[in-house]
Formats: C-alpha cells, sequence, structure tokens
C-alpha cells in the first residue's frame, strides 16, 4: 500500500483538527467548551440582529473579522445552531489552508501541528485560525511570489492587526525599492476589508483603539507583579519588555521564519493580553523550527489548560489561580523558545590567526 504523502496527511489531520474543534465547542453539545464564536452571538449577533457589526454598531475587531461574524449569521438564518455551524463551515478553508501551507516546508511534521492542542481547542473559538492560515500561505510563498505572500500578510491584518509587526522582519535587509513594493501589496491585502468600514462608521477607529487600550492584563504574567489587573505600571513594564526584544528580534540575523516566529513571541512574552488563541499565531513557524520543538509540549499543554481552568474560579484572572498559573507556565516555555531561537544565530565568529 503507498504510503500518504505529506500534503495529504496534512490536509486529513487538518479536516480532523477542525472537526474536533467544531464538535467540542458546537452550543447543543451537553459539556461543551466555551467559545468566543457563540459568545458574540449573545453579546453582538442577537442584541443587534440583522445589523453588520463594525458598519452598524461596535465591534472589538477589525473588519474582516466583522464580515466573517456576519456572513455566518446571515447563512446560518439568524438563529444560533445553525449560524454556529456557518462559522464553522467559513472556518474549513482556514484549516486546509494551514495544512496545506504547513506542509509546503515542513513534510509530515505538518500532521502533528495542525492537531496541535491550540488549534483544536482554540481553533473554531474566534478569528486566529483564519489569521493562522493567512500567515501560513504567506511563508509558503514568501520565496518564490514575494508580491502575493505580502498581500495575504495585508489580508491576514484585516483579520488581526499583528501581521504589520512582521514587515519590518522581512523588509530591514531589502532595498527601497522591494520595501515599497511589499507595502503596497500589504495595503492592497488589508484596505478593501478596511475602507467600507472607516468610511461608513467614522468613529470605527477610536473606539477601537480606545477598548483595546483600556482592557485589563488577562494571562500575561506581568500580572503577578502587582495583583492588579488593571496596573499602569505592570503594562508598562510588560511592553518595555516586548520593546527591548522586538528589538533583538529584528536586528538578529537568523532566518526570516526564525525572525518571524521571534517578532511575534516577543510581542505575546510582553502584551497586557495574550488570549490563548492568539498562540495560533505561532504554529506556521514553530512547524519550520525543530530547535524550539522540545518546549512545545509545556507550551501547549499550558495554553490548552487556560481555558479549561478558567471558570474553576470566580476570578481567573488574577495571580495564583489556575488559569494564570498556566499562564505563567506558558511565559516560560514561550521565553525559553525565543531564547533558543535567539541564540541559534551566528553572534560572534571566531577569527583563526
Amino acid at each position: 500500500m503507498k504510503r500518504p504523502s505529506a500534503l495529504q496527511l496534512a490536509l486529513a489531520a487538518a479536516f480532523v483538527s477542525w472537526l474536533l474543534s467544531t464538535y467540542i465547542h458546537h452550543p447543543m453539545v451537553e459539556g461543551n467548551t466555551y467559545s468566543d464564536v457563540v459568545s458574540f452571538w449573545h453579546v453582538a449577533l442577537e442584541p443587534n440582529r440583522g445589523k453588520i457589526p463594525c458598519v452598524n454598531y461596535f465591534f472589538e475587531y477589525p473588519p474582516a473579522a466583522c464580515y466573517t461574524l456576519y456572513a455566518a449569521a446571515a447563512l446560518g438564518g439568524w438563529s444560533l445552531e445553525t449560524y454556529y455551524l456557518a462559522f464553522a463551515i467559513l472556518s474549513l478553508p482556514a484549516y486546509l489552508a494551514l495544512g496545506w501551507a504547513i506542509s509546503r516546508y515542513a513534510g509530515d511534521a505538518a500532521a502533528f501541528f495542525v492537531l496541535a492542542p491550540s488549534i483544536v481547542v482554540y481553533g473554531v473559538y474566534n478569528f486566529d485560525h483564519f489569521f493562522a492560515a493567512l500567515t501560513a500561505l504567506a511563508l509558503a510563498f514568501l520565496k518564490d511570489r514575494e508580491r502575493l505572500a505580502y498581500f495575504l500578510l495585508g489580508l491576514g491584518a484585516a483579520f488581526k492587526l499583528f501581521t504589520a509587526i512582521l514587515l519590518p522582519a522581512l523588509l530591514l535587509s531589502k532595498n527601497r525599492r522591494s520595501v515599497l513594493d511589499a507595502i503596497k501589496f500589504f495595503m492592497l491585502g488589508a484596505i478593501p476589508a478596511a475602507a467600507p468600514v472607516v468610511a461608513l462608521n467614522p468613529s470605527y477607529v477610536a473606539d477601537f483603539i480606545g477598548y483595546h487600550s483600556g482592557w485589563g492584563i488577562e494571562n500575561s504574567w506581568t500580572v503577578w507583579l502587582s495583583s492588579d489587573p488593571f496596573s499602569q505600571s505592570a503594562k508598562l513594564l510588560g511592553y518595555m519588555v516586548a520593546v527591548v526584544l522586538l528589538l533583538r528580534s529584528y536586528m538578529s540575523t537568523v532566518p526570516e521564519t526564525e525572525k518571524g516566529f521571534m517578532v511575534f513571541a516577543a510581542w505575546l512574552i510582553g502584551a497586557h493580553v495574550f488570549t490563548p488563541q492568539m498562540a495560533l499565531w505561532l504554529i506556521p513557524f514553530v512547524a519550520a523550527i525543530r530547535r524550539i520543538w522540545p518546549w512545545m509540549p509545556l507550551f501547549e499543554a499550558s495554553n490548552a489548560a487556560i481555558i479549561f481552568t478558567w471558570f474553576w474560579t470566580d476570578t481567573p484572572t488574577m495571580p495564583w489561580t489556575p488559569p494564570q498559573t498556566m499562564a505563567a507556565l506558558r511565559a516560560v516555555a514561550l521565553s525559553a523558545m525565543w531564547l533558543t531561537a535567539y541564540r541559534s544565530q551566528p553572534l560572534y565568529r571566531r577569527v583563526e590567526v
């Protein structure tokens, strides 16, 4: 019997991962696991039935996420169960694209990464699987179809803004013409989704910035410094750490894949909000960096445990609670992964005489 190819394994694993994620969060499954997708129905869609998120009322995500949410509700006929199934069906191409892209540069290992606990537990959960899929596709095309890669990164920014912080890592070594070309195609991916929202709801940008800047510390190690989830000094210290790590990442001499991982990891280590679904951003990079794989079991186990321990306490954002203990262990693992990637560069060259 012929052995399945790396692509076939990756696509099969992606489908199984999607199926598991869809099932565990299904609102009609007894004992289902919490998901933001279901929460969005109760807090945003149902109270604003028929209205478009971001356009007709404020919704705290970028425009492509708003359109996806509205499309799921409209396709589902505006009932919770069918809305959820529509969102899951819209998510399937992202899972398959993620599997396809990772198999391009990680081979057989791709199947394991698309079945990672974070992708199963936090896939059909929020919008991060769309972001991860677009990032993985961009990595797959970066060598031979650069313009398409930057377009996909721009489209990713329409779901989550953070592909923007990847651009310096990818462009610092390029000439002026290449940089301008890359930015142009990045904007071609990002602007079409954003333009209608900004035009029809001019207050959206200010509301978006105000909402996220005022959010408290969530799943960040900095909460352990003050025991206050709204401590401004703890937030500031975290972002100082992020800036230092980002600068180190940008100026490192590692290959682009390692540098991309370091940039995202640097941000997540220092950010005052590191929700567990954000871990999906790292999967496309980690799959290609074997030297950091030994830290993945601790990272994945602690990250997946955050949602399963979240409802054990009435104060899940406080230190010494189970979810924040898991977040602290995750921060240790991610810091070790960043340091491992950083130390892989040839910092010093021995001169023979």
